[in-house]
């Protein structure tokens, strides 16, 4: 039963929507026992509330937008009132509009899964074959949406029944009360959902057994890095997370327990890796694959209620296409400089970032082509044909050219180049030309400023777009993911050559994403350490599942000295970056076209800035509505 998003409006007539701000009597326009007096009108309900995991504040656009954003891979126009400068800078003021639209998303989704689930478990709903497995998918959407509270707030009120003004106010539950709630969801969901892939049954949404298991593989491969990073002394991890997580056990408990949940999605045999990247990412709606570990219909909908997809407008360039879009999210020098140096003819490269494209204009593809970062255009006068020019009796004319200016495109770096960089991964302004070193080593005046200055994430360009909105499906979790994050389970646990020869699944379909097969990224060879490994996938990942869902937590999840050492330093030390950073403060800066310095433009110690910034703060909303969350409650530093 393919859900159809596009009829949840319906929904919205019939089912209360819950605002974790509201402060009167939840309305409802028809009863419950109508809405689930059978099959046909429970799966309407179910489908909404997929609906409302596809709307802005949720996996739509604001949850793989911050997941971005905050990660230390990104640029954006630095402006410290936007919304998304602060995620970038890291300074996040506690009304933050994002952070409010994605706590009220996640749960107006959580309170349609409360209602539904009390609903169908009592008298008052009829009786049908697959009500154990609607329940069941309700239960693993309530799990995911307190996934992603926990990895952006730790500790949240956890809501587990239909919402009235008595149960309003709540209180935040500890960490381990918000995990234990998760693998609840998720294990109690397993018996009743189907045993096979969606694919089977062509509903590329609803979820499997083998879903719920990789999402609990997740989970405790999460404690377990989390738990890991307490064993190496992080002040982070020693600090507030163990305070705020009494329970932690051994990282090698949370391991184990991962591997358990990981080899049952392995014995399934439900996933496997798409075989050519370029599949998932090349602008066509893809109905299904047997990577979706878990993916929502986003079914094109320009009625701004719910069931869309905006991310082709907020991460592709301006004029890019027929339909709207501002490029609002890019990647930082930084990293895409690490990336085209790292993987070199890597075809995930050509998916993953867009430094040239077709420009739009009404609509229609014009004969212009835009640029960015690190490519740069220039002039350069064509001889087209000749003409006399002097003509002297009884001798020859004299011939001159005639000559057209055309600008030309210049591929302005070369990454493959081993002999001019010293480190092809971050080029120095030495390095460079005159004409690129002009275009990206100064920071811009107000009057010649350019987005362009940054390259862009390509993964969500389409063409198949209206306004604001794209066709495309939204990938939540893939199999690479999967495979990467057991990759790491596996060489924690002193499986070395398992883990390598699961992260070679990942680079070997890199490597045949292409006519021909690429060179990069080579297999990794047995000889490789734990340690070289662990920081392998570490960034591994960050490169397969770029501008994805996952860029917060997995930046974060080994705790503050990884980030900075291997995420923020990156971008400190790469020579481009560096160059027009000192060149805007010796300037005085200009300001909305400037590169983003760590830690707050050393306006902080590197502590209190770091330790803020591994949770997102409790939105001031919820906290001027809700009396049982004090200022005292709140996440440290905000």
């Amino acid at each position: 039963m393919k859900r159809k998003i596009n009829n949840i409006v319906y929904l919205l007539s019939i089912l209360f929507v819950f605002n974790s701000c509201l402060d009167e009597e939840p309305l409802y326009t028809t009863s419950e026992s109508v809405i689930y007096s059978s099959e046909q009108s429970a799966q309407l309900a179910l489908n909404g509330i997929y609906g409302l995991m596809t709307v802005q504040g949720s996996f739509a656009q604001l949850l793989p937008e911050i997941n971005t954003e905050a990660s230390g891979l990104c640029w954006t126009s630095f402006n410290t009132s936007d919304n998304r400068c602060q995620y970038t800078n890291g300074v996040i003021p506690v009304d933050n509009e994002f952070n409010n639209l994605v706590w009220g998303a996640l749960y107006q989704a959580i309170a349609n899964c409360n209602i539904f689930i009390e609903a169908c478990n009592s008298d008052r709903s009829g009786e049908w074959s697959t009500k154990a497995n609607m329940v069941a998918q309700a239960k693993f959407l309530r799990g995911v949406c307190y996934y992603s509270l926990y990895t952006f707030y730790g500790g949240v009120p956890l809501r587990l029944e239909p919402t009235d003004k008595e149960n309003l106010p709540m209180a935040r539950a500890s960490r381990q009360e918000v995990l234990d709630q998760i693998v609840k969801d998720w294990t109690e969901a397993i018996p009743d959902l189907d045993d096979q892939s969606s694919i089977l049954n062509s509903a590329p949404t609803a979820p499997c057994k083998a879903s719920a298991y990789a999402y609990l593989t997740k989970l405790y491969w999460l404690m377990g890095c989390n738990a890991w990073a307490a064993e190496q002394g992080d002040t982070w991890a020693t600090g507030e997370l163990k305070s705020s997580w009494p329970e932690m056990k051994a990282s090698r408990d949370y391991f184990l327990q991962a591997k358990t949940y990981g080899d049952s999605v392995m014995s399934a045999n439900v996933f496997d890796l798409e075989p050519d990247f370029r599949t998932l990412f090349n602008g066509q709606r893809v109905t299904f694959s047997k990577e979706f570990v878990f993916v929502l219909d986003a079914t094109m909908n320009t009625t701004e209620n719910v069931g869309y997809n905006s991310l082709h407008w907020t991460f592709s360039p301006q004029n890019c296409s027929p339909g709207e879009t501002w490029g609002r999210s890019q990647p930082n020098k930084s990293f895409y400089n690490w990336a085209r140096g790292t993987y070199q003819d890597d075809p995930r490269l050509d998916v993953t970032f867009v430094s040239q494209w077709v420009k739009y204009v009404n609509k229609v593809p014009s004969e212009e082509i835009q640029v960015a970062y690190p490519y740069v255009k220039k002039n350069r006068t064509d001889t087209i044909g000749w003409k006399d020019s002097v003509i002297i009796a009884g001798r020859p004319p004299v011939q001159v050219p005639i000559t057209q200016l055309v600008q030309v495109i210049v591929d302005s770096i070369d990454y493959s180049d081993f002999e001019k960089y010293a480190d092809v991964t971050n080029p120095q302004p030495d390095e460079l030309d005159s004409l690129v070193f002009e275009a990206y080593c100064k920071t811009k005046s107000a009057s010649s400023w350019n987005i362009n200055d940054w390259p862009y994430f390509g993964k969500y360009m389409t063409t198949n777009c209206s306004g604001r909105y794209a066709d495309n499906n939204l990938y939540v979790y893939r199999y690479a993911d999967f495979l990467l994050l057991m990759a790491d389970v596996e060489n924690e646990l002193g499986n070395k050559g398992t883990a390598i020869d699961l992260v070679n699944k990942v680079l070997t379909r890199a490597r045949n994403s292409a006519d021909q097969p690429a060179t990069y990224p080579k297999d990794l060879e047995a000889s490789m350490s734990q340690d070289n490994l662990r920081k392998y996938i570490f960034h591994e990942r960050l490169f397969e599942l770029a501008a994805e869902f996952d860029g917060f937590i997995d930046t974060r999840r080994r705790g503050i000295e990884w980030r900075k050492n291997e995420i923020l330093m990156r971008n400190n030390n790469d020579g481009i970056t560096k160059a027009c950073y000192e060149y805007g403060v010796k300037v005085g800066y200009s300001s909305p076209w400037r590169e983003y310095w760590y830690p707050n433009d050393g306006n902080e110690d590197w502590d209190t800035y770091l330790i803020r910034n591994q949770l997102i703060p409790i939105p001031r909303m919820e906290m001027s509505s809700n009396d049982m969350i004090s200022l005292e409650d709140q996440n440290p530093g905000y």
